[in-house]
């Protein structure tokens, strides 16, 4: 097992920290430390699981979403907003352009383990903190995200959060299947209502994306799974129900993406201003703390 931290030379993230975690037979990962400790490419017995966008990996742009994202196995989006921009805040946020700290990098038993603190920190008291810790195993194919996320300012404030996790081929193409346990199914909007969400389209000349949003019902451990079979792999995105209770799908099937996105989430997709219209935008009283978990496993069939 090996971490290699490592700055980049060439291309759009020129500049920007890397750690790349190598680990035999279990699940190889590359984390970004000026990209909020979020994780880009993932390799599993040989296979990608992670998609990569057109833009590639890349260092943040302008607080532009689509000009920055890069794609990679999970983005993290939130603090102040998630979705559509809303109340100030731009798409999906601002946590993905933070610059995290790395606190550590070493073995831990059959792991290796990164940890690292990200904060939001704004005029007028806005202060919150991310102790964040990535964990993948020798031996077994399996990642594991922790995150504590702490108000350290001085009123109450917004804490939305959502893992976008992004599959693409081998795993996630045409003839590829999405499986979970869901009370019921509600299609974003037009575009995604005449489709079916669990089955992948291939590619998809002139398609616009689809999202939906699944109410999964959470086994007796309190976690929710979703699992993508694909030829001769299967992935499993496990998430703790009581923290992030939602799970929004994206799928884009125009030639050049060909994406799954699985994430779980504490909040809607349609910004901040409309979960606070409804009653349900996640906040944090000072001092208060919430931790999420997150896991993916890969198999081969």
């Amino acid at each position: 097992m090996r971490a290699i931290s490592s700055l980049v030379t060439d291309g759009r993230a020129a500049g920007c920290r890397a750690i790349d975690l190598r680990v035999p037979e279990g699940i190889d990962l590359r984390l970004l430390p000026d990209r909020g400790l979020d994780a880009g490419d993932a390799w599993f017995s040989g296979a990608q699981l992670s998609w990569t966008s057109p833009v590639g990996e890349t260092a943040p742009v302008a607080y532009d979403w689509m000009r920055s994202f890069g794609g990679g196995l999970m983005v993290t989006c939130g603090l102040r907003n998630v979705g559509v921009p809303s109340e100030g805040q731009p798409q999906h946020g601002e946590f993905t352009f933070q610059r995290a700290e790395v606190t550590a990098v070493e073995r831990s038993g059959d792991a290796l383990e990164v940890r690292g603190r990200i904060e939001e920190v704004a005029a007028l008291g806005y202060w919150v903190e991310v102790d964040r810790t990535w964990r993948t195993w020798a031996g077994d194919g399996r990642v594991e995200l922790e995150d504590v996320v702490v108000n350290r300012g001085r009123e109450t404030s917004p804490a939305l959060q959502l893992y976008h996790v992004n599959l693409g081929a081998p795993l996630w193409a045409e003839g590829s299947e999405l499986v979970l346990d869901a009370n019921a199914t509600r299609p974003r909007d037009d575009d995604a209502a005449p489709h079916s969400w669990n089955a992948c389209p291939g590619v998809v000349p002139g398609a616009a994306e689809r999202v939906y949003e699944h109410d999964v019902r959470p086994g007796a451990d309190g976690w929710c799974i979703a699992t993508v079979r694909g030829r001769g792999l299967e992935l499993e995105v496990r998430w703790d129900a009581a923290t992030m209770p939602r799970l929004w799908q994206w799928v884009h099937p125009a030639p050049g993406l060909e994406v799954l996105g699985l994430e779980p989430a504490n909040c809607s997709v349609l910004g901040a201003a409309q979960d606070r219209a409804e009653g349900r935008l996640p906040e944090l009283a000072p001092g208060e703390e919430r931790r999420t978990r997150l896991e993916i496993r890969a198999r081969r069939r």
